[in-house]
């Protein structure tokens, strides 16, 4: 239980930030990073809340505009940016993150 708080506490933190660098990468660090690594992988937190990696085959044949929607309404435990992001910023991410190497 120790390690779920904090993991939701990151996690409504980072839904609740607003992208201060509107470029995709800035967008990525602001809002995803507490459960995602750089590289895409899950971080611990993001393990400890069944975040996948970017990088997971599944993931990799997931549709940029579901992927999108995913990223808007939130999914599981993953929460909504809808609101926190613009359409366009969503989009950006999107884009980004399928093109993570």
């Amino acid at each position: 239980m120790q390690a779920c708080c904090p993991a939701l506490f990151v996690g409504v933190l980072t839904a609740s930030c607003v992208a201060l660098d509107q470029k995709p990468q800035g967008i990525y660090k602001t809002n995803c990073e507490g459960c995602h690594e750089p590289t895409g992988r899950a971080s611990e937190v993001g393990r400890s809340l069944r975040a996948r990696s970017f990088k997971d085959s599944a993931v990799l044949k997931i549709p940029p505009a579901t992927l999108a929607r995913v990223v808007a309404k939130g999914k599981n435990q993953m929460p909504p940016f809808e609101g926190a992001l613009t359409a366009k910023e969503i989009r950006d991410l999107t884009k980004y993150i399928k093109e993570m190497k």
